[in-house]
């Protein structure tokens, strides 16, 4: 986005230099196609009407004013569909007109042409056209037609003044190109943040509320099952903390979508970098409640923890919380009861590293397995510049992430 905006800037004028030098890579322009059948027309009509009207087999080089007649009229087939051809056409055009010493329609043509081809042609054959056609007069004009040298300070300014106009068009017209494809690219990377965003919302969706339902699930079940009143009560009073946290939870991210979606208007050029979440959270708190709830679940679960919570930047902690959530809910979902369970926070250096782990039981999950959780984590971590692993080792299923304080708002 903040390339696209340069080069946006870069085309309304800001910088005069590389404009100037674009100049000299400025390719074909086109032509409707009315156009380029308007001009065949005329050409045609007016190449029959030169054969007509000055090519009688009497006159002196016919069949050199043939060829001529024939070579322009490819020239302008060429300037209305094939471009590319038109340098070569013009240069075997005037190798035509060149003995000649009366000509008519030939060079009138051929400064219309090189008027047409200023806007037409890619500037590299514009280059050979004009140079060729002046090279031609400093030939034809003293040494054949016999009108002297003095009559090349009045072809020679024409020549040059003819394709200024063709040539300003062909800028503004290569202009008015990059504008639209960058605008383009605009709405294109606009579209990408969209969806992005997107993304992250179905991942936090997930989190919040995956989390906050499997909870109230699993104590409902505990509820339900037990003819203990006390625990029955308990089971209540879970239910309702857990729906409210999850309460919150969903209101931070609210409140956090609409800081960022202000932060993008406000400053475009941010919009595709990770923006630090406004919400302060608690990470001491959260990894307590983390704990007090696997362990009213029936998993017994320690907690270890070392350096500076406190120094854990903001745009993290959210992060973390997401991972002690489900973290917590997987252990949950796939393991039994009574489940050891073991979580450790510790901060060192620039880094936080979080670790969950809980011994692998067998036997089906207690509930329902979606898959995309630790998905949606791990592209979280990875775009905040760390590393997240899963996966059994030594007989626990072991979650680890690393998470860097520098440089955590550079994308991947």
């Amino acid at each position: 986005m903040k390339k696209s905006k340069t080069a946006f800037a870069s085309v309304l004028g800001g910088n005069q230099l590389a404009d100037r030098i674009s100049v000299l890579k400025l390719g074909p322009s086109p032509f409707p196609l009315w156009i380029s059948i308007l001009i065949a027309v005329f050409i045609t009509v007016s190449a029959v009407d030169d054969v007509r009207l000055f090519t009688t087999p009497d006159r002196a080089q016919y069949w050199l004013a043939i060829s001529c007649t024939v070579a322009y009229w490819l020239l302008w087939l060429a300037l209305a569909f094939r471009p590319k051809l038109a340098a070569p056409m013009f240069i075997v055009m005037l190798a035509t007109m060149l003995p000649q010493e009366e000509l008519g329609g030939p060079i009138i043509f051929s400064y219309g042409a090189i008027a047409v081809s200023a806007y037409r042609v890619s500037t590299r054959n514009l280059a050979v056209m004009v140079g060729g056609f002046l090279i031609w007069q400093l030939m034809w004009i003293p040494l054949v037609s016999g009108l002297g040298s003095a009559q090349l300070w009045a072809y020679f300014p024409l020549t040059l003044l003819i394709t200024t106009p063709g040539l300003a068009i062909k800028v503004l017209h290569d202009r008015a190109v990059r504008v639209e494809e960058i605008q383009r690219l605009v709405e294109r990377n606009a579209a990408q943040a969209a969806a992005e965003q997107r993304a992250e919302l179905a991942r936090e969706l997930h989190d919040v509320v995956t989390h906050g339902l499997t909870m109230i699930a699993v104590q409902a079940n505990v509820g339900r099952i037990t003819a203990d009143s006390g625990a029955q009560d308990h089971a209540l009073a879970e239910i309702g903390a857990m729906a409210r946290s999850s309460l919150d939870d969903l209101r931070r991210l609210l409140k956090t979508m609409r800081a960022e979606e202000v932060a993008a208007y406000a400053a475009p050029a941010l919009a595709g970098s990770v923006q630090p979440s406004p919400a302060t959270i608690d990470l001491a708190q959260s990894v307590a409640n983390t704990q007090r709830r696997l362990s009213g679940l029936g998993c017994p679960t320690t907690v270890s923890t070392s350096g500076n919570l406190d120094a854990t930047p903001n745009g993290l902690r959210s992060t973390l919380q997401r991972l002690l959530q489900e973290g917590s809910t997987n252990v949950v979902k796939h393991s039994g009861a009574n489940t050891q369970c073991e979580i450790s926070l510790d901060v060192s250096g620039h880094n936080i590293e979080l670790v969950i782990k809980n011994l692998m039981t067998p036997g089906k999950p207690r509930l329902p397995v979606s898959g995309t959780g630790l998905a949606g984590l791990r592209e979280r971590v990875s775009r905040l510049g760390g590393t997240l692993d899963a996966g059994p080792r030594n007989g626990w299923w072991c979650v680890r992430a690393v998470l860097p304080f520098k440089e955590r708002e550079r994308l991947p």
